[in-house]
């Protein structure tokens, strides 16, 4: 790989990679953040979420989320963010480009939109470096 590393990622919903520093210098840089079936957005907080990179290409892109009326633990504005979702029936994955080793954060962000019952939805992470 020339001049970077790929992260992937196998995820359904949502990924905010987070570039961090030292515990001194606290200093956490959005790097890479997308909207898994959905479009761009910049939210409340003005981090840009890149439209789904897998459209068209693998599995199906889904806003089935947009039919709920409000979900109460996030700002109005924010809502398309959680609406959308990627799914597939076999494996998938995100190539996440970082710039070299160090330390990320990756925070997952999931909300259901379809199923209404414990056990109906098999999620799975792997990380590979």
């Amino acid at each position: 790989m020339v001049g970077h590393q790929l992260a992937r990622l196998w995820l359904s919903v949502l990924a905010v990679l987070f570039s961090a520093k030292s515990s001194l210098g606290s200093t956490f840089n959005v790097i890479y953040a997308i909207n898994a079936g959905g479009d761009a957005h910049t939210d409340s907080n003005g981090i840009y979420y890149l439209g789904d990179p897998l459209k068209g290409k693998v599995g199906t892109e889904s806003d089935y989320g947009r039919q709920l009326l409000t979900i109460n633990r996030v700002n109005k504005h924010d809502e398309i963010l959680y609406q959308t979702e990627r799914y597939h029936h076999d494996t998938f994955g995100y190539d996440i480009p970082v710039s070299g080793d160090g330390q990320y954060v990756l925070i997952l962000k999931f909300c259901e939109v379809y199923f209404n019952g414990p056990n109906m939805k098999v999620k799975a992470l792997l990380t590979m470096s």
